[in-house]
């Protein structure tokens, strides 16, 4: 037995909805660094630190380009009524040790400014490049969000996100060779993910996620699983359903376990958690431990996605 990948669209509810009242959006820049953040001119190659040849701004460019992303993501759901992006050196650089909320008179002489609802602000944004011999590089970025609720005169959500991107050569099947970026690209390209990473953050967003299909030696069950990779759920699930209480335990975990998938496919969570419930049954003892394994993984799976799609509703009924 076997598995194959899947590639899906869901929807993922924001982990911080902006209170639906919001229609005016600022967005600013801090423009706040650690003290300790000072390689700013540097880059690492094959393990070691160089300065850079050719003299830029890393910082403003990552900031410039990372507030455009958000405020261009943002832009497409046509949910405000308008957005105004301070230009990213409008503050001057401070750097601190710490770095927490503003004086509240700051905030409120911003909103006053631009007769915004709500600030999104970008407190502080790092990154850092390396390079190996051309063949693999990466961008690591750090950066702080807060969200100011003009209303509530008070900062309603804080995000930090830590993430690395990176290049290895290929493209994202691993065949097409690409060309690894240099720092100034890299960084444009990582920046403008992590200004469309926070926009998920404040709204329902697409994302792709990975499902396996259980797989095995049977005919019919190979056939079932060609179909369901063409989208044909409806005719896979019917030669799912022939074996889903056969005497062939194999068989039978194969189906139910796809036919759970099928489920989801379909929008019926609960049904695809039942079916995992009795593959479960089914694969209970050592010869099956691997496939009870995988069962209960995707169980887990199906859970979390039930919360999310209760946490969505609640999200798609505001006004």
């Amino acid at each position: 037995m076997s598995y194959k990948k899947l590639t899906i669209e869901i929807v993922k509810p924001a982990g911080y909805l902006i209170p639906p009242e919001i229609k005016k959006l600022a967005i600013v820049s801090r423009n706040l660094k650690y003290e300790s953040d000072t390689l700013q001119n540097y880059h690492a190659r094959n393990s070691h630190l160089v300065k850079d040849k050719i003299q830029f701004n890393p910082d403003s460019l990552a900031r410039k380009t990372c507030l455009d992303s958000l405020a261009r993501n943002l832009m497409k759901q046509n949910r405000f009524d308008s957005i105004l992006t301070y230009p990213v050196n409008y503050f001057p650089l401070i750097r601190v040790k710490k770095i927490g909320p503003n004086k509240a008179d700051w905030y409120k002489i911003i909103t006053q400014q631009t007769n915004a609802d709500g600030l999104i602000i970008l407190d502080m944004f790092s990154c850092f490049y390396s390079n190996l011999d051309n063949t693999t590089a990466n961008v690591v970025t750090s950066n702080i969000w807060s969200f100011y609720d003009a209303k509530k005169q008070k900062i309603t959500d804080r995000f930090v996100q830590i993430d690395t991107l990176y290049w290895d050569g290929t493209d994202e099947s691993g065949l097409k060779k690409i060309r690894i970026p240099a720092k100034k690209e890299a960084i444009t390209l990582a920046a403008g993910i992590i200004g469309e990473n926070y926009s998920k953050h404040i709204q329902p967003s697409w994302t792709m996620v990975y499902r396996d299909i259980m797989v095995c030696k049977n005919p019919d069950l190979n056939l079932a699983e060609k179909l369901a990779r063409k989208n044909n759920w409806e005719d896979a699930s019917a030669i799912w359903q022939k074996y889903a209480d056969g005497k062939n335990k194999r068989n039978q975990i194969v189906a139910l376990y796809n036919l759970a998938l099928a489920s989801e496919m379909n929008g019926d969570v609960d049904q695809a958690i039942k079916l995992t419930d009795r593959a479960a049954k089914v694969s209970t003892g050592f010869f099956w431990s691997l496939e009870n394994e995988a069962v209960r993984k995707y169980s887990a799976v199906l859970y979390q996605r039930k919360t999310e799609l209760k946490k969505l509703n609640t999200q798609y009924e505001l006004p």
